[in-house]
């Protein structure tokens, strides 16, 4: 059997396992010079020591590059160091693309974006760095655009995760039940105010704000609610309390914004209502 009927005999066994087998038949390179995700560096050589096969079908007709990510400028992109960057190499962008742009010989990894003045701007997704402007100045040419990021597998320590656990449950154990039935006396004061189960996400902020609930933990919040108020209309789901919490409604009730939430008017001004409702309570409690 030649190599050719091997490789067809080991498709045919996948796709009857119910997979969908494609040949990686095209080569990407791997550029072994980083970008820097920081202030504009030197790219270096364009040195390709590799190759990263895909699928024909997964690649468009432009040609691509992996290049490597350096520093921490795009972390709220979820861009880290180490990580692999799939680069369709294009002159065509647009705003809010993550582009590799070389500025007077120099390489950085930023969105690019124009305001509303027309001025182009390269913009870090990391507060501590400062957005860079686009002048007729400068010597600029764009690489191209990031299309996927792949990321290395990193395994815990099997150590730290077991110290964190004991250190979770010794806390769980000293709070539990106080803030439990603290908390259930403010859900009962406030769920006469709640009018549907999405509102339930007023109460829930101002629990966390005041440290009787966890961040990031609906599924508990939900429970809580439902052994508290068991009758109650409009009890909440977890996963549409997850989508509230955007904008300045991923902050502490006391910086919500009305032009910075996911809901508005009236919508807004009954949320804000019940936060400050349960937030008294909490108070008197």
């Amino acid at each position: 059997m030649t190599r050719k009927d091997e490789l067809s005999e080991v498709l045919r066994l996948l796709e009857e396992a119910g997979l969908e087998p494609r040949v990686c038949d095209t080569m990407i390179p791997l550029s072994e010079c980083p970008v820097c995700c920081g202030m504009p560096t030197m790219p270096g050589d364009n040195v390709y020591g590799n190759f990263i096969g895909l699928p024909s079908d997964l690649v468009g007709h432009q040609p691509e590059l992996y290049v490597p990510a350096w520093g921490d400028s795009m972390t709220g992109a979820g861009i880290d160091t180490g990580d692999l960057l799939r680069v369709k190499l294009t002159q065509a962008i647009h705003d809010g693309d993550i582009v590799i742009a070389i500025i007077d010989g120099q390489s950085t990894l930023k969105v690019f974006y124009t305001d509303e003045r027309g001025c182009h701007w390269l913009v870090p997704c990391n507060d501590r760095f400062d957005a860079i402007l686009l002048t007729e100045r400068d010597d600029l040419h764009m690489l191209g655009t990031v299309v996927g990021i792949e990321k290395p597998v990193v395994r815990g320590s099997s150590a730290d995760c077991l110290k964190s656990i004991r250190r979770t449950l010794a806390r769980q154990q000293e709070r539990q039940k106080p803030d439990d039935e603290q908390a259930a006396d403010v859900i009962r004061a406030v769920a006469g105010e709640v009018k549907n189960g999405r509102q339930w996400y007023a109460v829930y902020r101002a629990l966390v704000d005041q440290q009787l609930q966890e961040e990031g933990c609906y599924s508990i919040f939900c429970q809580r609610v439902a052994s508290a108020v068991p009758d109650h209309r409009h009890l909440p789901v977890a996963k549409e309390l997850g989508r509230l919490a955007v904008q300045s409604f991923r902050r502490r009730v006391t910086l919500w914004r009305a032009d910075d939430a996911p809901v508005g008017g009236q919508r807004f001004a009954d949320y804000l209502r019940i936060a400050r409702l349960t937030a008294e309570q909490i108070e008197r409690a």
